[in-house]
């Protein structure tokens, strides 16, 4: 915590007693306290044998019978049972799924099957800055910029009209917003994006997702030319739309031209991350019955190089065709969304009689009309495919409904927002930013409870304002009611200072919290307090969710994935009044005090480093 926060810090303290002081007045109010007092901490088995008297004889002996062995149950978890602790290996659920509901699941390649080092991205944004000065005739200096590929992260906005880069909270707040690297004070940002009538609902075509890895190129281009546009208007003539045009065209045609894909075939240990575990994961599925296929953008001849790296095979005289066998069957330049959402994309079968030379030549393809009823023998004439559609896909699999299937991938958009909304299939989706989110939530435990103790406080401070407001309402006049409205009006006076500090104290812990994950950003998952616009869709559209797609390798097909509870914040606050009842002044008023000291101290938290938990008093 800032230095410039001890005073505060230290006045907070005077406040519970304060707080403790208004209780004096409570014989003012009429037959009112000032919050309600919950004793039980839980429902004993008692308590549910009384209430079987009042329900039908059938419900009543099974209550009875899980209230009698409420306890034994209990110790027979904790004893047997191992507490789960969270790590980034996790599959976390956002719609239940048994997975012996499933007959098949499928993988996208790119940042799923395959992840990559930056240098990838690097390869992107090198050749883009050469398509934007040679072909487009943007200044030399554009060669000079450098990437910076730890300023922007998944799951902004990019604003085509303004320039701008936004992150947005669920309920399509503007909680954050940079003009290029400049970031916007509140009231322009406001102006900009919170404007009464014309809000927008950033689905309007101005506005594009930075919702997969690949795209944090276009979000560093569009920052720096943004810049560049800004300070010489002359150097750039092009509206900021069409600046973010021209950068999409020179990305899309990096990876279209062959120049990244032949140098990742050259060196694929210096671009994609070994993961062992891959290869395992997709035996280890087809062991259990599943039928496992790959739709992928990529072509055959670049996928042939990626997938022989994920089994081993790194050198060019090392690859061969046994990772097909790894699928059921394989599509490769599928063309998604296409594939997904148009049911007469041709079908062609690739030829795999000759070895793939270099990922620049075209393999010969044969057209294939539709899928035949005998499934085994088309599919042992070839089964990799160049592009097709959902419907052959199905057939081959043999899956008449589309919740029998779960696709794996990285992309919002084509991977799981169609594969949901228009076939039904059930999602999961990669998201590699888990692993280091979880890390540092485990890291600043502490951090974490001391900004939601003094959220706490702050909420019950505001509580407690409020009924002294009320207490001066039900004052009747009389001699001991002038010195009581005197005193109530000081307390009043103190009380609304006391918030003033707070608040201050509150936002620069909350900061500390948030910088941890991100120094500009913060987490992925939050937009302030609220989740972030990436994480309501994370929940709308994904079944599940994890940080890698080998993690789906520690799941037997006996494995049920089951929802949390969602939570509204009156659950919040009763989860909070039923575990441990009437608010604990005498805990936030310790926990207030170790921030005094931790601020006087300048330590372990300043740094970044979770702080040590007060002793109780």
């Amino acid at each position: 915590m800032p230095r410039r926060y001890l005073k505060d810090a230290v006045r907070v303290v005077t406040l519970f007693l304060t707080m403790n002081k208004i209780f004096a007045f409570q014989g003012i109010m009429k037959g009112s306290s000032l919050r309600p007092q919950l004793t039980s901490q839980r429902t004993s088995h008692r308590c549910i044998l009384t209430n079987i008297r009042r329900l039908p004889r059938s419900q009543a002996q099974n209550l009875s019978m899980v209230a009698s062995e409420h306890e034994y149950s209990e110790s027979i978890r904790r004893r047997n049972v191992p507490e789960h602790i969270a790590s980034e290996t996790d599959i976390f659920c956002n719609r239940e799924l048994k997975m012996s509901s499933l007959k098949a699941i499928g993988f996208d390649m790119d940042y799923t099957l395959s992840r990559y080092y930056q240098e990838f991205d690097l390869l992107a944004y090198e050749g883009a800055k050469e398509k934007l000065v040679h072909t487009l005739g943007y200044p030399e200096e554009v060669l000079d910029y450098v990437y910076d590929a730890d300023f922007f992260v998944r799951g902004l906005v990019i604003d085509k009209k303004l320039g701008n880069i936004l992150k947005i909270d669920r309920h399509k707040y503007c909680r954050k917003a940079f003009h290029g690297f400049a970031e916007l004070g509140s009231n322009q940002r406001k102006a900009a994006y919170q404007t009464g009538a014309t809000m927008p609902s950033f689905t309007e075509a101005r506005f594009v997702n930075v919702d997969t890895i690949f795209t944090l190129v276009d979000a560093v281009l569009f920052a720096q030319l943004v810049e560049l546009k800004d300070s010489d208007p002359k150097a750039v003539r092009k509206s900021y739309e069409e600046i973010y045009t021209d950068i999409r065209h020179s990305v899309d045609m990096c990876h279209r031209d062959g120049v990244i894909k032949s140098q990742v075939a050259e060196d694929p240990g210096r671009y994609i991350i070994e993961d062992p575990g891959m290869v395992d994961m997709l035996r280890h599925l087809r062991a259990e019955g599943f039928k496992v296929f790959l739709v992928t953008n990529s072509e055959y001849e670049y996928t042939h190089v990626v997938m022989n790296f994920l089994m081993g095979n790194a050198k060019p005289e090392e690859r061969t065709a046994e990772w097909v066998e790894l699928f059921d069957v394989s599509f490769c330049m599928s063309c998604k969304p296409r594939f997904l959402m148009d049911p007469r994309a041709p079908l062609f079968r690739i030829d795999m009689s000759r070895p793939v030379q270099s990922v620049l030549e075209k393999t010969p393809l044969t057209p294939v009309d539709g899928v035949p009823d005998d499934v085994p023998a088309f599919l042992a004439e070839g089964a990799v495919f160049h592009m097709g559609n959902w419907q052959h896909l199905q057939k081959i699999l043999g899956v008449a409904r589309g919740d029998q299937i779960l696709y794996v991938g990285d992309h919002m958009y084509s991977d799981v927002l169609r594969t949901k909304r228009t076939l039904g299939w059930r999602t999961c989706l990669v998201v590699p930013e888990m692993e280091a989110e979880i890390e540092t939530h485990l890291k600043a435990q502490t951090l974490s409870r001391d900004v939601k103790d003094l959220r706490n406080l702050q909420y019950d401070l505001e509580e407690y304002v409020d009924e002294v407001l009320q207490a001066q309402r039900r004052l009747r006049p009389g001699e001991d009611a002038a010195a009581a409205a005197a005193e109530l009006r000081a307390r009043l006076a103190d009380l609304e200072a006391q918030k003033g500090i707070l608040k201050r104290i509150l936002r620069a812990k909350a900061d500390l919290f948030h910088y941890q994950f991100h120094p500009v950003w913060g987490q992925i998952f939050k937009a302030g307090y609220q989740d972030s616009r990436f994480a309501q869709q994370v929940s709308d559209y994904s079944c599940l969710y994890t940080s890698k797609a080998s993690n789906l390798g520690l799941v037997s097909r006996r494995r049920s994935f089951r929802t949390t509870s969602d939570v509204l914040p009156h659950d919040h606050v009763l989860k909070q009044l039923g575990t441990s009842g009437a608010p604990k002044l005498g805990e936030l008023r310790d926990r207030i005090r170790h921030l005094a000291a931790a601020a006087a101290g300048g330590g372990g938290e300043e740094a970044g480093e979770p702080s040590s938990p007060p002793s109780s008093s």
